[in-house]
């Protein structure tokens, strides 16, 4: 991770800011109140640039998690900032909740991040490892717990990550990750955002990630 880095996470019921530096934290805030991450954002934003010394003009780039999550805390994420990058003239990038969460882990082995949905249903993803260009092994999406219970029957070793464990049944094989991680942190956010917008460049336009349509219904079966 190279420069400074502003983190902004708003997709659970804990939302927060990071400042990174050269892949040092300078200091990180969270939120435990969904209903208020629209006054908490730009407010935690300065204080966490005045804690850290940093200058707004210092920011080299904003990454914000992009979801799935709450509908009105991704907006409020994307919307803040695509906000602060046109008035401080910086690049923006999303990055999608469930790989901060895999990136979150550290782990060879594949990594299922998983986000607690509605009716016994998770937004979900099974990952080769926990690398941030680690591929898919189930691609992201919105299914029924026993669909990913099934999927995790022909891997040998799994960890799992994330709100989503609460409604799956695991076998022994899968290492269950603290639930220190459960939660998506700024910190990581910005970290993840700061390599792949090396590697890919940054967004013109953060969009929010849904992986469910209005009223779709979550798949029973994994690709």
């Amino acid at each position: 991770m190279k420069g400074v880095w502003l983190g902004i996470e708003t997709t659970t019921a804990t939302g927060g800011v990071a400042v990174m530096k050269n892949g040092v934290l300078l200091a990180e805030e969270c939120f435990p109140i969904r209903a208020t991450h629209s006054e908490k954002v730009l407010p935690g934003v300065s204080r966490l640039l005045k804690q850290a010394d940093v200058g707004h003009e210092e920011i080299d780039g904003i990454a914000v998690s992009s979801g799935p999550g709450s509908y009105t805390g991704l907006r409020i994420g994307i919307a803040t900032a695509h906000g602060l990058s046109a008035g401080w003239g910086v690049g923006a990038i999303g990055v999608e909740t469930l790989r901060v969460l895999a990136v979150s882990v550290s782990a060879d082995c594949p990594v299922l991040s998983c986000i607690s949905a509605r009716n016994n249903e998770v937004y979900a993803a099974i990952y080769e490892n926990s690398s941030f260009e680690a591929g898919e092994i189930v691609p992201p999406g919105v299914y029924i717990a026993s669909a990913i219970e099934k999927s995790l029957s022909g891997l040998d070793e799994v960890i799992a990550v994330g709100s989503g464990k609460n409604v799956i049944s695991f076998p022994e094989r899968v290492r269950i990750s603290d639930p220190l991680w459960d939660t998506p942190r700024p910190s990581v956010v910005a970290i993840l955002g700061s390599w792949k917008a090396e590697s890919c460049g940054f967004d013109e336009h953060p969009a929010p990630v849904y992986l469910r349509g209005f009223n779709e219904k979550a798949d029973s079966n994994v690709p």
